[in-house]
Parts: structure tokens; C-alpha cells; sequence
């Protein structure tokens, strides 16, 4: 009879401890992979004495086609410029109350010059809907120790990628296994806007894009691949490569030992990544508090820290590049790959933002690259 008090209490105390644990507020959000400190999110939850749960997605379309879906509610999802323009249209966003953002502050706390300028020129007509997350470029991410790519990279750019006679022999080649950004890629070789939506420019993507011997497609695993000298040259996120560049740091390997770089074309790709709160959201109010707290100079600082993209924030900014004993790599890293262009400059970032485009267009994307996959 004791033994089966005690098992009586027991479970009675299990389930008290469980229904503790199952009273906490859940915030779910849809994110792209290794694209958050952890850290940052776990004090998040210790704050505000909350759960944060993330799935994960690993294209703009998937994002896309989950929120249409709705299978799964999410209360935050981190979609790029384009898709954002897609969403609003579609009308699967609602709009954010910046009033509940106390440290969004276009004085005190404001986003950095490439950041409004990416505003300015592809969320025109919807930055009600969005807060900056992460922004950046693309660009060549390369084995240093492959005798002669980096001079053929450095001389050649895109034709690098794209020509085989222009790269050292034997030069193992991936492509980013998105198809809008492989369809830009290949525009970008050919000196061609990456948003045009023409029949003959998709045969000139597809061309390029035949051109090359591939290794394999890939997403993050690109960037692992070569800092692991499994792979030569791709196609990849600057933040994919800094992050490969910040663990090595890491790990001791100093600045000069380490195996690969990243070139960054004059004419490369821009993005911005922002929060956006979908239209059937559960927990709107949660979802205000999550994007103020990674407005905060502190912890966008220690999220860039981690994760390798640029941060929005000027504060966080300069607070990386400050050219402190610790953390010297990373000021100079920050500084090299995201530079900041000077007032008298007619531009504000580098590279050039994608656009959304039609939907039966970017089917023909898809179906182009298939079939370059498959010929291959």
C-alpha cells in the first residue's frame, strides 16, 4: 500500500511538473538553418518565461509554401525581399505595431545605410510588414590551397565559375541548390540583370549553367565542404562563408592559416532577410517582444557574432568593427566583406536585390533547372 502511495504522489507530482512546463507561452517561428545564437534565444526564454520553438526551411519557396499551407501556424518566419513582396500580395502577412518595439528608433538605435537602401528599393509600399534580420551578398566562396584558383578567381570572376578553361584543372564546382538563385547566378555571368523574365533569358541561364561540370548541389553544405577541402569553388552566402571563417577563428586557426576565402562580384546579389508576422499568427504580442529583443545593439551584436551575416544595426555594426585585442579577425572580417559605403557614394550597398517574379516564370525556372541537373 506504500509503494503504491508513493507511485500515487509520484504521479501526481509528474504531472503537476508537466502542466508547469506545458503553461509556458510557445512562440514558433520558421527559420533557415544554423541562422540564430542559440544563446540569444535561450535568454530570450528565460526573460519573458516563454518556450521558443524554430523550424526549419531551406529556400524562400518553402517558406512560401508553408505559410499558404497553413498545415502549421507560425507566429515569426524570416523570409528575403522578394518573398516578402510576395506575401504581402498574397495578403498572408498583417502588418507590425511598431508601436510595441521600443528599441526601434530610427535616431537612437538606426539601421545601417545598406539596410534603408535595400528598403527603399525593394520594400517600397511594405516596410509596415518587416524588420531587418540579417542582410548581405553572394559570392565565390574558394579553396585557397587549390593551386591557381585564387588568382583565377580574382582575375576572371564569374567566368571562374562558369568556364572551365578559366580555373585550374581538376577544380571540383557546386552550385547553390536553389534554383531562383542558380537562374541569377547564371544572368549575373552573362553581365544580365538576375530579375529579368524572358523566354531568352532563361535559354542564357541555361546555357551558362550547362557550361559547368558539376560536383554536386548543395545549401550549407557547400560552405562545410570547402572549409573541409572537400570542395574547390561555389556559389554561396557571404554569411555562409564568414561563418565557416568565425568558427576557424574559433578554433585558433589564425587569419593567414585559414584554407579558403570568398570573392564578392561587383555585380552579385543583395538580399535582406526581415521578421514578418504571418496572418493567422496565435501569439502576436510574443512575436513584438521576440523582434524587439534581437533589436537590442547587445544581442543583435551577439547574434551576428555567431552566426556570420551582418547585422542591420549601426550601434551593433561598430561595435564589431571596433578594433578591439579580442576580437581584431572579426572587425577586419566584418569590415573587409561588408564594407560601408561612404555618404558621397550613389549607391548604399553592393550587388542587387531580387525581385518577385511571376509565379508561371519561376516555374520555368524549376523546370530548367532540372533539367539541367538531370542532363548532367
Amino acid at each position: 500500500m506504500a509503494k503504491k502511495f508513493k507511485n500515487i504522489v509520484l504521479l501526481i507530482f509528474m504531472s503537476l511538473l508537466l502542466a508547469s512546463c506545458g503553461g509556458r507561452e510557445k512562440l514558433l517561428i520558421l527559420n533557415w538553418g544554423e541562422y540564430i545564437n542559440e544563446e540569444s534565444v535561450r535568454l530570450f526564454e528565460e526573460e519573458y518565461n516563454v518556450d521558443v520553438i524554430i523550424n526549419l526551411a531551406d529556400s524562400n519557396e518553402m517558406f512560401y509554401s508553408k505559410i499558404k499551407s497553413g498545415t502549421t501556424v507560425y507566429d515569426l518566419v524570416l523570409p528575403s525581399e522578394y518573398m516578402v513582396d510576395k506575401m504581402v500580395s498574397k495578403d498572408l502577412l498583417q502588418k507590425i505595431d511598431f508601436t510595441k518595439l521600443s528599441n526601434y528608433d530610427e535616431v537612437n538605435n538606426p539601421f545601417l545605410p545598406g539596410v534603408i537602401g535595400i528598403q527603399e528599393e525593394m520594400f517600397a509600399g511594405f516596410t509596415d510588414y518587416t524588420v531587418p534580420y540579417f542582410w548581405g551578398t553572394f559570392g565565390l566562396m574558394y579553396n585557397k590551397k587549390k593551386a591557381g584558383l585564387e588568382d583565377a578567381v580574382n582575375t576572371y570572376s564569374w567566368g571562374a565559375l562558369f568556364e572551365e578553361e578559366k580555373r585550374p584543372k581538376d577544380t571540383k564546382v557546386s552550385m547553390y541548390n536553389v534554383p531562383r538563385f542558380a537562374y541569377a547566378a547564371s544572368l549575373l555571368y552573362n553581365n544580365l540583370s538576375p530579375n529579368l523574365e524572358t523566354d531568352e533569358a532563361l535559354e542564357i541561364a541555361q546555357a551558362g549553367l550547362l557550361k559547368i561540370d558539376y560536383n554536386g548541389w548543395g545549401t550549407d553544405t557547400l560552405k562545410k565542404s570547402i572549409a573541409n577541402g572537400n570542395l574547390d569553388l561555389a556559389f554561396v552566402y557571404t554569411g555562409d562563408f564568414l561563418d565557416m571563417l568565425y568558427i576557424k577563428l574559433v578554433d585558433g586557426v589564425s587569419l593567414e592559416d585559414v584554407s579558403f576565402d570568398i570573392y564578392i562580384p561587383d555585380n552579385t546579389i543583395a538580399f535582406m532577410d526581415s521578421f514578418v508576422i504571418p496572418k493567422k499568427a496565435r501569439h502576436v504580442d510574443l512575436a513584438h517582444k521576440f523582434m524587439d529583443f534581437f533589436l537590442r545593439p547587445e544581442i543583435a551584436y551577439m547574434n551576428a557574432s555567431v552566426v556570420g551575416y551582418c547585422t542591420p544595426l549601426v550601434k551593433s555594426y561598430e561595435a564589431i568593427i571596433s578594433d578591439t585585442q579580442e576580437d581584431q579577425d572579426w572587425a577586419y572580417a566584418t569590415k573587409k566583406y561588408y564594407p560601408i559605403l561612404g555618404e558621397d557614394s550613389p549607391v548604399k550597398f553592393q550587388g542587387l536585390p531580387l525581385a518577385n517574379l511571376d509565379r508561371e516564370f519561376l516555374a520555368k525556372i524549376d523546370k530548367m533547372v532540372n533539367n539541367v541537373k538531370a542532363s548532367k
